[in-house]
């Protein structure tokens, strides 16, 4: 399959500021922005503010989940902060009222799987769920997880990285597409398969782009 099925992203905040948007402070700007915005041209509605934090124990407002990460961060990570965003041609062969649903289902799955799969317990987390609109009018539902810099094992509390040369991001996209793609044949079936079935198309894609849009070029 040549095209993303789903876009995982993840990043990071320093316990120490190092420019604009980083640091203790944009990491609670960013917190801020995850539970009263959309995207950043579209404000969430009144009913979407209601329960807008899922919480798996870091908390269910900014101001908790930044107190839990400020207590639980380890020396080089103040929290993670992840992106699941599935691509919306897909999403769109998925019944309207099950789209919610599915993402959040796949969100705590790929939590789940990756810290297990590195030798974890499952840590606490918070996530939004975000509902917007790309350039091209379609619904892309995504989410955003917070984690703490630490993680729990069966001797306590240690720190948990990312490491390119072990393959640690590569086995974080490995179990998103997975996880996904089983979601996917759960709900609608085998088919949507053969969506993907097409000629690779190579894009230059800024790893460091915040825009969902460009990583789903028409």
């Amino acid at each position: 399959m040549s095209k993303a099925i789903i876009v995982p992203d993840l990043k990071y905040k320093s316990p120490r500021r190092r420019g604009r948007g980083s640091g203790p402070k944009g990491f609670r700007s960013a917190l801020k922005y995850f539970q009263y915005r959309e995207d950043h041209n579209t404000k969430a509605s009144a009913s979407k503010l209601r329960d807008r934090w899922q919480d798996r124990g870091l908390g269910a407002h900014y101001r908790e989940i930044d107190a839990n990460c400020q207590r639980l961060k380890s020396q080089h990570v103040l929290a993670w902060t992840w992106v699941i965003s599935p691509a919306p041609d897909l999403m769109a062969l998925v019944p309207e009222d099950q789209r919610r649903t599915l993402v959040m289902d796949v969100t705590e799955r790929i939590v789940e799987a990756y810290y297990d799969a590195r030798g974890f317990q499952i840590p606490c987390y918070s996530y939004v769920l975000h509902d917007r609109q790309t350039k091209e009018g379609e619904q892309q539902l995504h989410t955003h997880v917070i984690l703490p810099g630490l993680a729990p094992t069966v001797g306590g509390w240690e720190p948990m990285y990312i490491n390119k040369r072990q393959g640690h991001d590569e086995l974080f996209n490995d179990i998103a597409r997975e996880e996904f793609e089983q979601a996917l044949d759960r709900t609608i079936g085998l088919e949507w398969r053969r969506l993907r079935e097409e000629p690779e198309v190579t894009h230059d894609i800024p790893t460091d782009s915040e825009d969902l849009d460009v990583w789903f070029p028409r």
